[in-house]
């Protein structure tokens, strides 16, 4: 199971729309996700054994109300499925579009 795989069947519960990357179509409020490092987690014998992800989870929504609460569902879904929380998340609001955002950073290890 590839990283992507995990993050978009984590967050299929919570019924937003999810994207790698970019979002596609039109929609109001929405999930994107990327890749920002991986590293080795664990070593043995010269080879790299597990691997380490890190992910920043984007929340998009143009309703004030749903933002906070969308968030931490996300923030809460991705704890639950084992990902380890990082960093800084500012409430961002982005004028052009009009759209409340929040980056979450995570970190996963692959499990076999």
């Amino acid at each position: 199971m590839s990283i992507y795989s995990v993050v978009m069947s984590t967050l299929k519960p919570l019924a937003i729309p999810t994207f790698p990357i970019t979002k596609r179509g039109d929609h109001e409020t929405y999930i994107t996700f990327f890749l920002y490092d991986e590293t080795a987690a664990f070593i043995a014998d010269d080879t790299e054994q597990k691997t380490a992800y890190y992910v920043q989870v984007d929340v998009w929504t143009k309703d004030a109300l749903v933002f906070t609460e969308l968030y931490e569902k996300v923030k809460q879904a991705l704890i639950d499925a084992g990902f380890i929380k990082r960093g800084v998340s500012p409430d961002l609001y982005e004028d052009d579009t009009q759209i409340y955002h929040k980056g979450l950073r995570f970190c996963y290890v692959l499990k076999d």
